[in-house]
């Protein structure tokens, strides 16, 4: 029986990401870059705008798990839309740190429960694993964006404000994942 879980370990960590699965993941992280342009469109009317970066963060990072289905496709999705933000807006170069630090712990998440399924990939079809690795991310990314607008960008924020955006902002992340993992499935099911 261990042999069987060790194949089907050494299979999930084997699979290669294609050329597709790439296209698809930046397809995803432009997505992601588009939807930028209606949170920045949401501060006039709804001063907590921040919170929906992280709703449609996890919508389209899910979008991706769920279709491409290949271990570390967080980091490419990650490393892309960075790269979307440092040629658009041309953030400082202390962001690429995010590339690493925020797919991180999801991935290894994602990894460790794997095991517990007979196929892999099924849990890229587990909305419980799919919203804990998206809260990790998420969390993680907004850890690092509050922490540069404090000490590079040095912008002054009260502990308060940030304590209620982060609030609201588990709540879209939740939201972006349950909405995303229908969708990714049936996209995946279009695709083939």
């Amino acid at each position: 029986m261990a042999e069987i879980g060790m194949n089907n370990r050494i299979n999930f960590m084997q699979r290669k990401i294609t050329a597709v699965d790439l296209i698809t993941i930046v397809i995803f992280a432009v997505l992601y870059r588009v939807l930028w342009y209606f949170f920045k469109f949401a501060g006039v009317v709804f001063p907590f705008n921040h919170t929906f970066v992280y709703l449609f963060c996890a919508f389209c990072l899910v979008l991706c798990w769920v279709v491409v289905r290949r271990p570390y496709a967080s980091v490419y999705f990650t490393a892309a839309w960075c790269a979307i933000n440092f040629f658009l807006q041309g953030e400082l170069p202390l962001y690429w740190i995010l590339v690493v630090a925020a797919p991180l712990l999801p991935e290894l998440y994602l990894q460790k429960r794997s095991k517990s399924f007979s196929n892999p990939d099924e849990v890229y079809s587990s909305t419980k694993d799919l919203i804990v690795a998206a809260l990790l991310y998420n969390i993680v990314y907004e850890a690092f964006v509050w922490w540069s607008i404090i000490y590079p960008y040095q912008i002054p924020v009260p502990f308060n404000l940030m304590a209620i955006v982060f609030g609201i902002s588990l709540i879209g992340m939740i939201i972006g994942t349950v909405i995303a993992k229908p969708l990714g499935l049936k996209l995946k099911n279009l695709l083939g």
